[in-house]
């Protein structure tokens, strides 16, 4: 049960404000200090589950880890004010009592918890957090949509696919298959499926959230040069995406349904983020990474991101 709730925490949203002087980030004009990060990462280390469960933990990597999960929560916190929802006591005190029945005592619980990250003093935050997750899931939407792409390696040919499409759609399935380098969807003629367009990496998502049903276009990504195929979009809610999720049998369409309910909540979040006035990171600590939705280390160069469609690495060339 703390396996999968854990599956459920996201947010990738881009630094646009400030840190604010002493603070290890910001959250609009929200300040999250050092003395929380370090109070988090210095409990992580003293619990001897966690420090068996994970031995020579680099403590660079958790005060990363640390500080994204606090700036996730606060970015939680202002949603749920946006969204005027709440939980009381009342509500974490009987999740923890339900869970602590599945896990079959209190010291199992601890030790679950401890295993992922989750020192025993916070297992309470931890689930105030999912409960308003969860109260906020009706409230969030999102577009689906049925879209099918060619993906190239230069603009030039992308302009030129795009003009033989538009003169001629019906080319489209035939020409996915004999040009695009995505290797999964190519054989099928470039069709993507219908999914929230969250699952897609940024421009992707954006174009095809705001561009008219039906059209073709150009879109540029990490991957190459997209000619796009907007089929059809509709929205639902992530509630309905959490309850189609809940139906999954095998490990593998269940760790697929929280990387959705995770790309999904991550993307409302990154609207929350910028109408609260942005997320900054102090340097110290690294960078805040729209894609991966966490701290991570600075580079001096971009971040590869790890969004899942159409960004499979066997589907970039």
């Amino acid at each position: 049960a703390l396996c999968a709730a854990l599956a459920n925490e996201g947010v990738a949203l881009a630094a646009c404000s400030p840190v604010h002087a002493g603070a290890a980030a910001t959250v609009g004009k929200v300040r999250i200090t050092d003395s929380q990060v370090k109070t988090a990462v210095t409990r992580a280390l003293d619990d001897p589950t966690f420090a068996a469960s994970d031995p020579g933990s680099d403590v660079s990597g958790l005060q990363r880890t640390e500080l994204s999960t606090l700036i996730t929560d606060q970015l939680v916190v202002v949603a749920a004010k946006q969204e005027g929802v709440s939980v009381s006591e009342g509500e974490v005190g009987a999740e923890l009592a339900s869970v602590q029945q599945q896990e079959g005592s209190k010291d199992a619980l601890d030790k679950d918890a401890a295993a992922n990250g989750i020192p025993p003093e916070a297992i309470h935050d931890y689930f105030y957090y999912v409960l308003l997750e969860q109260k906020l899931a009706p409230k969030i939407t999102t577009p689906m949509v049925h879209a099918a792409h060619i993906l190239v390696k230069d603009q030039a040919t992308a302009q030129k696919i795009l003009a033989e499409v538009e003169a001629d759609p019906s080319q489209f399935a035939a020409l996915a298959k004999s040009q695009s380098i995505d290797t999964t969807t190519g054989p099928n003629g470039g069709d993507l499926g219908t999914e929230p367009s969250a699952e897609f990496v940024t421009p992707f998502a954006d174009a095809v959230d705001s561009a008219p049903v039906g059209g073709y276009f150009v879109v540029h990504s990490q991957f190459g040069w997209h000619v796009v195929h907007l089929i059809s979009r509709t929205t639902a809610t992530l509630d309905q995406i959490d309850e189609q999720g809940s139906q999954a049998t095998t490990s593998a369409e269940q760790s697929q349904a929280q990387q959705v309910h995770a790309a999904v909540f991550s993307r409302y979040l990154s609207q929350v983020a910028k109408k609260a006035g942005g997320v900054s990171v102090n340097p110290r600590y690294g960078a805040w990474s729209d894609d991966q939705a966490a701290v991570v280390a600075s580079t001096g160069s971009l971040v590869s991101p790890a969004p899942s469609k159409p960004a499979a690495a066997d589907s970039a060339g």
